[in-house]
């Protein structure tokens, strides 16, 4: 009998899982699947004063992980945040992905130490969701004809002297930094998106803009009837552009 028992199949209990749906254990370090919350008050004032957002700013709609120091800030519709994200949908799954990468928290651009004003650059625009940020922006915004904007999308760093005198004269009043290029004519075209996050350095400029995004950009440009000279095909002086120290 004790036999017959021992061969019986035991009884396996399963337990509930614990935790929210989709969740998995975060290696140290590692955010990408704490909740989406509202970004840190604080570091408005600066990112404002900055790019000059003006009061349209929806900054209600800009969302970044919890963590203690928020490395990016996304554009998140508002149909997205009321439906979901305002209903408490985090407290029961968990969100990998939502919104497009707006701003980039980065170490350059710092004032000098005497200066009273607010850090600036903390935070510089990303290319990904630039169309949802420039159309507040009354600062650090320069339009730009084809030729210019054309130069702009050559590889590493772009010397001033090598865009038209008034466009460069435009990039010699910026102080170093982000900053948005918008193709003359085509500022309000949120459809296009002919912009281009760009940094300026003491000297130089470069464009903050992947190269499959470049190749894109540049077909809308033949498509609107542009037609890019030899030297603007050229590309840069040849040194590599670094990252803006994003961390």
């Amino acid at each position: 009998k004790e036999k017959d028992d021992d061969a019986k199949p035991k009884e396996v209990i399963e337990r509930a899982p614990i935790g929210k749906a989709g969740q998995a254990q975060n290696k140290l370090g590692d955010y990408s699947q704490e909740d989406f919350v509202a970004a840190d008050p604080d570091i408005w004032p600066a990112v404002v004063e900055e790019y000059g957002l003006s009061p349209s700013f929806p900054r209600d709609q800009f969302m970044c992980r919890s963590t203690p120091a928020a490395k990016v800030i996304y554009f998140v519709t508002d149909r997205i945040k009321s439906d979901l994200m305002d209903r408490g949908v985090q407290d029961r799954v968990t969100v990998i992905n939502s919104g497009v990468k707006s701003f980039e928290r980065c170490k350059m651009g710092a004032r000098e130490e005497n200066d009273p004003r607010p850090a600036k650059g903390s935070y510089r625009v990303a290319q990904e969701g630039v169309h949802f940020v420039m159309p507040h922006m009354t600062k650090r915004v320069v339009s730009a004809d084809a030729d210019d904007f054309a130069k702009c999308l050559r590889e590493g760093f772009l010397r001033l002297d090598s865009f038209g005198d008034v466009f460069a004269g435009k990039l010699g009043g910026l102080e170093q930094g982000s900053f948005v290029v918008a193709l003359r004519g085509h500022e309000n075209d949120l459809v296009r998106k002919m912009f281009l996050v760009m940094w300026r350095r003491r000297d130089v400029v470069n464009c903050f803009v992947s190269k499959i995004e470049k190749e894109a950009i540049r077909s809308k440009l033949r498509a609107l009837g542009y037609v890019e000279s030899s030297e603007g095909k050229e590309g840069g002086n040849g040194e590599e552009a670094p990252d803006a120290g994003a961390g």
